[in-house]
């Protein structure tokens, strides 16, 4: 009888946090000059690390949900970086840019494996891409990368892969603006 109660408890936890709706709004940093439309109850954060551009502090706006058992994603994420003006000054050297960019975050998920990556423009911006989809795996990464305005933007989503997710990651990434 008492295992049967606890079953039930436990059960009704479980709907209960599937039943929670993660709010959306548009978030807008003035300070990395962009707009996204993203999960509410995002987390800030820096750090330096190693770019194409040198040694420089990226800037992280993340949300993740509070328990990744329950939850359809793991991530959303936008990242900047200053890029100085000398990487954009014609196309063979922005291109050249963003391809170093790509390679670079194509070894945050797998060093051993060359991961396929795409030409994108990100809402006009032009840009990079790359899906990390690991066979065996269950979430899925998708990265796109776009230089505007003197800063490389990074904008991140990773997901489980048995959920539909596609109205969600596209109102992410298609929401995506760079400030005037």
């Amino acid at each position: 009888m008492r295992l049967s109660v606890v079953v039930l408890l436990l059960g009704a936890l479980l709907i209960a946090g599937c039943a929670k709706n993660t709010q959306w709004s548009k978030y807008t940093s003035r300070e990395g000059g962009f707009s996204i439309y993203m999960p509410s109850e995002i987390t800030k954060s820096e750090k330096r690390e190693v770019t194409p551009f040198g040694k420089q502090t990226t800037h992280f706006i993340t949300w993740k949900p509070s328990s990744f058992a329950i939850d359809k994603f793991k991530l959303f994420q936008v990242s900047y970086t200053d890029c100085p003006a000398r990487y954009t000054t014609d196309s063979a050297h922005l291109n050249s840019i963003l391809d170093s960019c790509i390679d670079l975050r194509k070894m945050d998920f797998n060093e051993s494996k060359d991961i396929e990556s795409q030409v994108i423009e990100l809402n006009g911006y032009p840009g990079r891409a790359f899906i990390y989809d690991e066979p065996r795996g269950t979430t899925i990464a998708i990265v796109k990368i776009c230089i505007v305005n003197n800063k490389k933007y990074d904008v991140t989503v990773v997901a489980k892969k048995s959920y539909p997710t596609n109205n969600e990651i596209a109102a992410f990434f298609n929401s995506f603006q760079v400030l005037k």
